[in-house]
């Protein structure tokens, strides 16, 4: 059976479901049960075909989609490394990556990945299992893939809450440069967000880490001088334009509503949910300081 991130998995199980519904459709597995006054045998059939196929219309777009945004090859043991990896052992790749983008961890880089995924994946007992996967890195210098690849297995909230950490671990020594900027736009871009979703996201990560929200080695000083005034920190929040009218952020405050409202993150665990209600609370808190 082919592996559930590969289109091979989610044609296979599409094709399933229209093999499932004809065959409902032709009344062949009412052969199973000749007595059936209710059609159970026509009804149950067509219904799981029919939702075989549509539930792997949008998974297959996303591992379409996962292919063309993968060009670089990989060598064998990293692809090996990689096929083994858990999810949060991937999730601890790519926040490494970022973290590395400018040269080997800082301290305060190290200790920020390394709180990330303790609290959300592994809990307090796990220092152990933590150095073995530093001793054991990922060699390769593609976080599109990476970033492409672990996808795949998240809904659009949970890419959110990861982008959102990567965005973290880039802030996490106080000196965000040129190489992380690029490094997140590389993980963006493996990730399918759209160019205003992930400045979005960046704003609002970035308003959660000024508010010492981001753990181990939070900023937790005021801005400095010079730093965009309230209103245009609001509008970045937002992601809106510094001429937006009262008209342009009532409608983008819906939008983002509808779209942030906190909701069940399972893959990531419930500290992913905790924080996307923090960052609900920053673009209510931006919306209101725009209102008044």
């Amino acid at each position: 059976m082919p592996d559930r991130a590969s289109p091979s998995y989610w044609l296979l199980r599409f094709f399933g479901g229209i093999v499932l519904l004809l065959a409902a459709g032709l009344r062949l597995f009412t052969r199973l049960l000749p007595s059936d006054p209710l059609g159970a045998a026509t009804i149950l059939p067509g219904f799981f075909g029919f939702y075989l196929s549509l539930s792997s219309i949008t998974p297959l777009v996303r591992a379409l989609a996962l292919r063309s945004r993968t060009h670089r090859v990989w060598t064998e043991v990293a692809r090996d490394a990689f096929a083994r990896a858990s999810l949060p052992r991937r999730i601890y790749y790519l926040l490494a990556a970022v973290a590395e983008v400018d040269g080997p961890m800082s301290p305060a880089e190290r200790e920020t990945v390394q709180a990330f995924v303790r609290e959300r994946f592994l809990g307090t007992e796990s220092t152990d299992e933590l150095r073995l996967w530093e001793a054991q890195p990922l060699h390769f210098d593609d976080r599109t893939g990476l970033a492409a690849r672990i996808a795949g297995a998240l809904d659009d909230s949970e890419l959110d809450s990861l982008f959102c950490w990567c965005c973290m671990v880039a802030f996490a020594d106080h000196n965000y440069r040129e190489p992380e900027h690029r490094a997140l736009q590389e993980v963006a871009r493996g990730l399918g967000l759209p160019a205003a979703r992930a400045r979005m996201l960046f704003h609002l990560a970035k308003a959660q880490h000024l508010r010492g929200r981001s753990g181990p080695g939070a900023d937790r000083t005021r801005p400095p001088s010079g730093a965009p005034t309230e209103r245009a920190q609001a509008l970045s929040v937002l992601g809106l334009p510094g001429d937006a009218t009262p008209e342009a952020i009532r409608r983008r405050h819906r939008e983002l509503v509808r779209r942030f409202h906190p909701d069940a993150q399972p893959n990531l665990g419930p500290i992913a949910q905790r924080e996307a209600t923090e960052r609900f609370q920053e673009i209510q808190r931006a919306y209101e300081t725009l209102a008044h």
